[in-house]
């Protein structure tokens, strides 16, 4: 890692935060983004700087970054552009390492703004400062307890998952895909003009973060394609990185332009640069979060081979279809596998892949139905797909003589039977190195700790059939990618 990466642990695991703009204001960012450091559990110095009080949030504040008493690893500027320039020669008199511009008002705005940021970079680097921004979110570090950003009392938990943005917005939204999909966050950064360090920046940073699993980013522009290639591309051969691109059509690329002042670059040459540099791309913010957290707590299939197992006819066609239309391969299972199988399904059952269990209602035979195809040796990843009723399913009562019974106590067995094994088959996962793919209305309930998989994540749920074919295809070809 060179020198300007190794700057951006000054941003990420700061000792000390002088924070330029701080406010007792609700309204103002210099309030709400104070208030998230505090609340968050930030344990290290925090010097809130603004001439005009004495005190914020009950700690003394300071009318420069020249009167805090200790040293400076992180600066933080949410006073107005026309203020930034001379708060950061302050900053750089002080030997602040590092500085999160949230500012707008650069060169998203024209010329003007875009001299006001290139004097800030010159500054910045003649000191040997890194900046982060301007015109941003913010970043957070959960497992720092750092999280000096702009959704208002949001502490995603340390996870696996590290987040590059172009776009504030987009950033909450892939973290709290994230986060719903029950994992945890590494890093975060809204990169926002980047003005010093750019998407491949962190992507190298991230890289490098033991850490971090997998790396999600939104792109509206790059300004140096080659050098976005060859960084990612040396990422990619040890982590894989997500990307949602912005600015696909001309609507889209003007309004990247007035956004961040991203040069957006077409749609198929962007592709095909990213198939170069073994970049995943996803066309929608729910793709993008649910294919990157499909890569946490799972190993990859070593090919595009599938097995589908249903609970009724209709999901495995559906299922088989679109494995089809994306390029995996629904093969046929062995006549071995298929005699093992025949041993657990009805009389009724009808050999073949999908393997449907003709809704039956033994739930005993899940998991050894799912052992079989994982190791048969015929596929490289086991879809499982089961619609069944969801927690806060309503009783269904039936009135048999004088009698009510409530059937909907059968949700409640197979959602017994569902959680206990989940464990099992995710250990017996990795131990085979075949993905399990798992996607049912069945969830886990509050605190239930028995369908936890290795790392202590729960096992990925996914939202739809549609959702975990892209995600064996997305993991194959990374798997692929890493194979040249």
């Amino acid at each position: 890692m060179d020198g300007r990466l190794r700057g951006l642990d000054h941003a990420f695991n700061p000792r000390s935060i002088a924070f330029i703009g701080a406010s007792e204001n609700v309204r103002k960012w210099g309030f709400l983004i104070l208030n998230n450091i505090i609340t968050g559990g930030y344990g290290g110095a925090l010097y809130p700087i603004n001439p005009g009080r004495e005190t914020i949030l009950g700690l003394p504040v300071y009318a420069s970054v020249l009167d805090v008493p200790g040293d400076v690893d992180l600066a933080i500027f949410t006073v107005p552009a026309r203020m930034v320039l001379s708060a950061l020669d302050d900053c750089i008199a002080k030997g602040a390492k590092a500085g999160l511009v949230i500012t707008a008002g650069f060169k998203e705005l024209g010329a003007e703004g875009a001299e006001m940021e290139k004097e800030m970079v010159r500054k910045a680097r003649d000191a040997g400062m890194v900046l982060i921004g301007p015109n941003c979110q913010g970043i957070c570090c959960p497992r720092n307890r750092l999280y000096p950003w702009m959704p208002i009392l949001f502490h995603p938990a340390p996870g696996k998952v590290a987040f590059v943005a172009q776009s504030g917005n987009i950033l909450n939204m892939l973290v709290e895909r994230t986060v719903s999909a029950g994992l945890g966050v590494s890093m975060a950064v809204s990169s926002g003009n980047e003005a010093d360090m750019e998407t491949e920046d962190f992507y190298s940073y991230f890289g490098d973060d033991p850490e971090t699993e997998v790396i999600v980013s939104y792109v509206e522009g790059v300004r140096n394609g080659r050098r976005f290639i060859e960084q990612a591309r040396s990422v990619s051969r040890r982590k894989p990185i997500v990307v949602l691109k912005g600015g696909r059509t001309q609507s889209g690329v003007s309004a990247a332009r007035s956004h961040t002042g991203s040069m957006a670059v077409s749609e198929k040459l962007f592709e095909a640069a990213c198939r170069q540099a073994g970049i995943v791309t996803t066309s929608t913010i729910e793709e993008a979060g649910i294919t990157a957290a499909s890569f946490v707590g799972r190993p990859l299939p070593a090919g595009k081979r599938v097995g589908i197992i249903t609970g009724g006819g209709g999901l495995g066609v559906i299922a088989a279809d679109y494995c089809t239309e994306i390029g995996l391969d629904v093969v046929q299972l062995s006549s071995k596998t298929l005699d093992e199988l025949e041993k657990l399904l009805p009389d009724w059952w009808v050999p073949g892949n999908p393997v449907d269990l003709v809704a039956g209602l033994d739930f005993t035979i899940l998991k050894p139905v799912i052992e079989i195809l994982m190791k048969s040796g015929d596929v490289d990843a086991v879809m499982f797909l089961w619609i069944g009723a969801p927690r806060d399913y309503n009783k269904a009562e039936v009135i048999v003589g004088e009698h009510s019974i409530d059937i909907s106590k059968v949700w409640d067995i197979m959602d017994q039977h569902f959680q206990g094994f989940m464990a099992e088959l995710y250990d017996l996962m990795w131990e085979l190195r075949v993905p399990l793919y798992i996607s049912t209305s069945i969830q886990p309930g509050e605190g239930e700790e028995n369908g936890e998989n290795q790392g202590g994540e729960r096992p990925l749920n996914f939202p739809s059939v549609e959702s975990a074919c892209r995600a064996i295809r997305a993991m194959a070809d990374h798997y692929s990618f890493r194979q040249l």
